[in-house]
């Protein structure tokens, strides 16, 4: 979904809006995409470390959380990088902006998680899945004709 740089921008410009936890940064970034992009752990942690390692945010700990806030190098930084962090944000509203009140992020959740759960449930029959796989194919051609 995003180049490195470009999700370091981005994430700067959340702690600048206010400071966050990580799984913060986390539910914002998806909330921007209704759901449908989530970035892992693995990708935000590191590179909050990093970026508190070039002194760009400094974190306070509160038990097992913390919470980044951005520095003034950070801020610079941010000033330095203002015309493509503007230019990626209008990416990130017209992408989600089109899709803003449809919450397709929601729903193609709650479709992985139905059908995941009528896998381990044990009861498919062969019929059943068969007829399951009928339907999911069904549902894709009708994306795809959209």
């Amino acid at each position: 979904m995003f180049d490195p740089g470009a999700l370091r921008l981005v994430v700067l410009g959340l702690i600048a809006e206010e400071p966050r936890h990580g799984y913060d940064v986390i539910k914002a970034l998806e909330a921007r995409f209704q759901g449908a992009y989530s970035p892992s752990a693995g990708a935000i942690y590191p590179m909050l470390q990093m970026m508190e390692e070039t002194d760009l945010v400094t974190s306070t700990t509160t038990g097992n959380k913390r919470l980044y806030t951005i520095t003034d190098q950070g801020l610079a930084y941010l000033d330095e990088n203002r015309a493509e962090l503007d230019k990626i944000n209008g990416q990130l509203d017209s992408a989600s902006g089109e899709i803003h009140n449809a919450a397709l992020g929601e729903e193609m959740h709650a479709l992985s998680f139905a059908l995941r759960s009528k896998l381990r449930s044990g009861s498919l029959t062969a019929e059943k899945a068969e007829e399951l796989r009928n339907i999911l194919k069904r549902v894709r051609r009708e994306i795809e004709d959209l």
